[in-house]
């Protein structure tokens, strides 16, 4: 098959993009059309014929059909798609043979022993997709560095390719050093064992020297252990001198055999790190710096790379990192287990299993962080500066109608002959001038108009002080809601797990098929994915908390349940329940309600003052018609003459000390039409704030009776949803009970399971959402009781209580 050189730039981004359109092409699963490019035979090379094996050639080669057969007649002929026995020379031979076959456009070695061999070959005969590859400079595979320009940026990118002819191969971004480099703050250590699949040390001998010289720069000496399929083996080979243990990839160890080799180097206190990720740290591995790969994400790349070397572009050049997220994750049993406590900063960045140790620092309560948050918060810090720059606004603008004083000088000097009895040759002058504004509308105006701004500013800073305040209680109580969730998920995973067990039991006993315990194991998973999405969500929440408050965004806290019996709350629909138990009694504590938030306002108050603004700034304009601006200026001046002068005149002439006193008045008669604009403008923003005001006093009060109807709903629906949960929890109990006897089966069971975790969340929803809900109804109110007074709490109980007598509710009837 003929193979075009091309260079082609491929980013991460790019990879996404490709990706997101292969899944659109394989929806599609368009069927090889008339015109398609010539055929294209596809073998494979599987180190082993495990059911993993297996599957995975198969979503490879479906993949690879979806993508490919739009373009070209792909195939993959069964006797050519070879499987081995997990040996290197079987992978040798059967990708050899592949390579030889004339047959045969190109070749996917799906294995790991087939993809190091593939990529340690200087020639290839035929393309070849090496589908899993390790670290490369490890396993002596080559990597070229290539710099390509930005598409559509200046700048270039560097990306590694392999530069081998007809060789892919993609592998994760993996750093050794990095890797050791996070192990080491973790566990301290200085020498470590490498466990490396058996079969890569027998291809590649010079591993040893590699690992030796990559790690000799960070102080850190490194032993190669080879691992087969004996565990007892691989641990006799471990140097007494290791003090830590990093793990490859083993997949000639089943679950079983490989926790149980993660469990013997425990009890002799190594800590473990795995190169693969996740996946192993949930199966015991201390921690692991790499996230869990993405099946689907890795057939499409595989899939991609061998589309891109159909269509003419050259294997050496395609990118052969396939990029995932770090997370460093920490197994907390096993680190218990070697005796290690990891420090509070590992424990707030890493994902967590097994967490059941305490890890915060300070406990706040939802009135901790609403009071913090108003006193600390840099937004509101910011307002109060705006405030303080507002006031000095004032003080200028007062200035201009209040005495002005002045002092100058000058000296002159001229020739002698020039000099005269009134000027000598040296003449120096000094005056001091007083002068006042006696009318000045524009100054007037100008005053009362910074007055008034002056509110406005200040009632800005209020509305943000309310929106601070209001939204540290709502991410508070996310905190807390996040919180439940994450315990409501661990416990439906502890319960899916006890599932499980039984589904086996049942098993073996021949009560219920394989499947059965299959299907336990894939809802096991979907747990495990919802308990680490809860987990999310409570440290996003737990980011947002800190950041009102002005903290690290990290910073761990621990939290204080709220609830309705919250004694600091007065706008508490416990206490409110007499008046909300009734639609006519609830219609006047919405119509008292929606007074209250009128007259707090802060939005109506800035409305208010802005109207004043207005109206003064249209009386100003209107004066300026006829309202002249009268000046007062008073002027002391001393003149003293020095050197030659001519001869004084028969007359004296004026002392050397003289004073005016000026009265100045101006009205301007014509501008060009500029006094006739500024009044209309004045008069048609006048009109524009009187409307605004009535739209924002409209809005208020819709978000107060809304608010209102919000809570009393979210009130009366929590015992609703308490009574769900405690009848789904019994309903639970008696299908377990059934499903144990094998009365009733799994779907019964999972059904029950996912209706009370269901009715569960929806029970604690239902607090925080009411709480949340007061919460709202206190902004819309312009008030929240975590900053009133108990006076001012008991005084608005009785204003309540009078207002609700006066409308003929006072014992709370109809």
């Amino acid at each position: 098959m003929s193979v075009v050189p091309r260079f082609r730039r491929v980013s991460r981004v790019a990879w996404i993009a490709r990706i997101a359109v292969a899944a659109f092409v394989g929806a599609l699963a368009v069927p090889p059309v008339a015109g398609q490019e010539p055929g294209a035979r596809i073998g494979t090379v599987l180190d082993g014929g495990d059911a993993a094996d297996v599957e995975f050639r198969a979503a490879v080669q479906e993949e690879a059909e979806r993508l490919l057969g739009t373009r070209f007649a792909v195939s993959f002929p069964e006797e050519k798609q070879l499987v081995g026995d997990r040996s290197a020379e079987a992978a040798r031979r059967n990708l050899d043979a592949l390579l030889a076959d004339p047959e045969i456009d190109a070749v996917l070695a799906l294995g790991l022993a087939s993809s190091a061999y593939a990529g340690r070959q200087p020639v290839l005969a035929k393309p070849v997709v090496a589908a899993l590859v390790g670290v490369p400079e490890i396993q002596g595979i080559p990597v070229a560095v290539r710099e390509r320009p930005l598409a559509g940026r200046s700048g270039v990118e560097r990306v590694r390719v392999s530069g081998v002819p007809n060789l892919s191969y993609v592998t994760h971004s993996q750093d050794l050093v990095r890797e050791v480099e996070a192990f080491r703050e973790i566990a301290p250590f200085s020498e470590l064992a490498l466990l490396l699949l058996e079969t890569i040390e027998d291809e590649f001998p010079a591993v040893r020297e590699i690992v030796a010289r990559e790690l000799e720069p960070v102080g850190v000496g490194a032993a190669v252990v080879p691992v087969g399929a004996s565990v007892e083996q691989a641990l006799a080979r471990l140097p007494d001198e290791a003090e830590a243990v990093m793990l490859t990839g083993m997949p000639q160890l089943d679950d079983s055999e490989f926790r149980d080799l993660v469990g013997a180097l425990h009890e002799r206190g190594l800590p473990t790190w795995s190169l693969e990720g996740q996946g192993d740290v949930r199966r015991g591995v201390l921690a692991s710096l790499n996230v869990e790969r993405n099946a689907l994400f890795l057939v499409r790349r595989i899939a991609l790379n061998l589309f891109d070397i159909l269509r003419g572009e050259e294997a050496a050049e395609i990118p052969v990192d396939f990029v995932t997220d770090e997370q460093i994750t920490i197994n907390l049993a096993s680190a218990r287990a070697v005796g290690i406590s990891p420090t509070f900063r590992l424990l707030t960045e890493a994902e967590l299993v097994d967490d059941t140790g305490p890890r915060t620092i300070r406990r706040v309560s939802l009135a901790d962080v609403v009071r913090e948050a108003e006193s600390v918060n840099l937004d509101l810090a910011a307002a109060e500066r705006m405030v303080a720059a507002g006031l000095e606004q004032v003080r200028e603008a007062r200035s201009s109608l209040l005495p002005q004083a002045s002092v100058s000088g000058r000296g002159t000097f001229i020739d002698e002959d020039r000099a005269s009895v009134f000027q000598g040759a040296r003449q120096v002058l000094g005056g001091v001038g007083v002068r006042q504004t006696l009318y000045s509308e524009r100054a007037r105006s100008g005053y009362d108009i910074e007055r008034q701004s002056q509110i406005m500013r200040e009632e800005e800073r209020f509305r943000t002080r309310l929106d601070i305040v209001a939204d540290a209680a709502r991410q508070y109580l996310e905190v807390l809601r996040a919180k439940t969730v994450e315990d409501i998920q661990k416990t439906n995973l502890a319960l899916t797990r006890s599932n499980l067990a039984l589904a086996e039991a049942r098993v073996e006993i021949g009560a219920a098929g394989r499947g059965e315990a299959l299907r336990w194991r894939s809802q096991l998973a979907q747990n495990r994915r919802s308990v680490l999405a809860a987990a999310a969500r409570r440290s996003q929440a737990e980011i947002a908390v800190n950041r009102l408050l002005d903290r690290p965004l990290e910073e761990p806290f621990d939290t204080v349940e709220a609830g309705l019996d919250d004694p600091e709350l007065t706008v508490n629909f416990e206490v409110l329940g007499p008046f909300i138990e009734r639609p006519s009694a609830f219609e006047r504590l919405r119509e008292f309600m929606t007074e209250e938030a009128l007259s707090a306002s802060p939005e109506l108050r800035r409305l208010d003052a802005a109207i004043l603004v207005q109206e003064r700034l249209l009386l100003a304009n209107r004066r300026a018609f006829f309202l002249p601006t009268v000046n007062l200026d008073a002027q002391l001046q001393t003149v003293r003459n020095g050197g030659d002068s001519q001869p004084a005149p028969a007359a004296a002439g004026p002392d050397e000390v003289n004073w005016t006193v000026a009265v100045e008045a101006s009205l301007p008669l014509f501008q060009g039409g500029a006094l006739r604009a500024r009044r209309t403008r004045a008069e048609i923003e006048l009109e524009q704030f009187t409307i605004d005001r009535e739209a924002v006093r409209a809005i208020i009060e819709q978000r107060i009776r809304s608010a209102l109807y919000g809570a009393q709903a979210s009130f009366a629906g929590i015992e609703l949803a308490r009574e769900a949960a405690e009848a789904a929890r019994e309903n639970l109990e008696l299908v377990r009970d059934a499903y144990l006897t094998g009365v009733e089966g799994i779907v019964r069971l999972l059904d029950a399971q996912t209706q009370a975790l269901s009715a569960e969340l929806e029970a604690s929803d239902a607090v925080f959402g009411h709480l949340g809900d007061l919460m709202e109804v206190q902004r819309a109110a312009g008030r929240f009781d975590y900053f009133r007074q108990p006076g001012e709490r008991a005084d608005w109980i009785r204003r309540l209580e009078a207002f609700m007598e006066e409308n003929g509710h006072g014992d709370h009837d109809d």
